[in-house]
Order: structure tokens, then sequence, then C-alpha cells
């Protein structure tokens, strides 16, 4: 059974055409559904959790990276589906998944092509693409390995690799880092190594930027892989790594 989550920004007057497209469609593939259109009145948790309850299997979200990262904040724990609509700006994931934006992405959720990805983890919030942190005085401590100060400012990206595969990782790219380690591939002003977990410490709080939702959590972090976490519903040209 198909559940269809709208985001608030779809009351926009804009969006009324398109809307009424992809509900004809959908309706014509046979694969309507109860609609919900949120706002901020309405609790997004207990409308899905509600409706898992009543026995819907298939949360379908219209809307962004957002829309989708908090409804996957929400369901990576149940025994559910995963289906996008894309409308808007900021669609990251969905062109990983390989969903097309808008009334074509019907025949994507209609054919039912359905995959798990991993997901990456920091603290207790899941995201699907990256995170970004930026600063000084950062400790990094990865796989409860090995350990690395970064005294100097740097930009670091920790990266969700190969999100379709159960062997997946998380990929820690370090930007003009002061000092190079013997143990990572480095270039000119780049360090890249792989893990399956980290913890970011620093001496004084900094934000970390979820890519996914446009959301800070501050460190200290712990960030790590929960794998083959989501049954999604992806499309013929889904890609094996999320798009940079």
């Amino acid at each position: 059974m198909y559940y269809y989550i709208y985001d608030s920004f779809l009351s926009d007057k804009k969006y009324r055409k398109l809307l009424a497209q992809i509900e004809t469609r959908l309706t014509d593939l046979g694969i309507n559904g109860k609609i919900n259109r949120l706002s901020f009145l309405k609790n997004i948790r207990d409308l899905i959790t509600d409706e898992i309850k009543n026995g819907q299997n298939t949360i379908v979200v219209l809307g962004n990276d957002s829309t989708i990262n908090k409804v996957i904040n929400i369901i990576a724990d149940l025994d559910v589906f995963l289906g996008i609509i894309p409308i808007g700006k900021e669609q990251k994931i969905s062109k990983f998944l390989g969903v097309p934006e808008g009334l074509a992405a019907c025949e994507t959720l209609s054919a039912r092509i359905i995959k798990k990805i991993n997901l990456g983890k920091i603290n207790q919030s899941y995201f699907v693409t990256s995170l970004v942190i930026a600063g000084r005085d950062i400790i990094l401590e990865c796989d409860n390995n090995f350990v690395i100060n970064l005294e100097q400012y740097n930009h670091i990206e920790i990266t969700n690799k190969y999100l379709f595969q159960p062997t997946g990782q998380l990929e820690i790219t370090i930007n003009n880092q002061a000092k190079k380690f013997f143990f990572l591939s480095a270039g000119s002003d780049i360090s890249r190594f792989k893990g399956q977990s980290l913890l970011i410490n620093s001496k004084k709080s900094i934000p970390i930027l979820v890519n996914d939702e446009k959301r800070i959590i501050k460190t200290p972090a712990q960030i790590s892989l929960k794998k083959q976490a989501l049954a999604v519903i992806v499309g013929r040209s889904r890609q094996e790594q999320p798009p940079a």
C-alpha cells in the first residue's frame, strides 16, 4: 500500500498543476494511495508511524533532499519501503537513486525496482550522502585504530561510499592539511582514507553540516555505517556512488 507525504512547500500554487498531473498518473498506474500534506501543525513522525501501524508499507516522499532525509530518519529502523517523487531544488539523493524529477518519477515508482542502501549515521541521526566540517584543532579517531590530530585549519568531508554494496565504507577527505601521513593516499593538498567508523572531537565545538538536509550537528560526533539499512525504490540509472 502506498502512502504519500507532500512537503509543506508544495502548497505553493506554482506546484498545483504538476501535483494534479502526478496524482492522475499514479491513479492510471494503479499506485495511488493516501496523501498527507505536511504543515507546521503536523508531526511528521506521528503521521508516518500511525500509517505504518495501519498497514502502509511503502512511504513515498514528494519533495527534496531535506524532506527525504527527515523521512529516512523515521523509517530507517522499520520494515518498510521508501519511494521518491523529486520536486524542487536540492535533489542529490534522487539523482543518486536514479529517480527522475516530477511526473517521470511515477514510472520509476510503478516499476518498483527495490535495492537496499547503506546509511551513514551521525550520533542518532541518519544521512545518505555526506557530511562536511571545517576548522582547526580537530581530532579524528578512525575504527578505534588510529588518531589524526589536525591543529591547522582543514576542510573535511565524510562520504557514504558505494551505497548499494554490503562492503560500503566511509571515505574521509582532508583538504589543505599541514602534514601528510604515511598511511594515507595523498595529493598535493588532499589526503583520503576509508573506514567503518569515525569519532570527531575538537577543542571547541565545531558545526558539522549534514548535506542531505542542510542541518547542523556539533562536535563531538560519532559517525558510523548501517549497512543495507533501507529498502528503496530506485531507477535504472542509479549510481554506485553519491553525486559530488
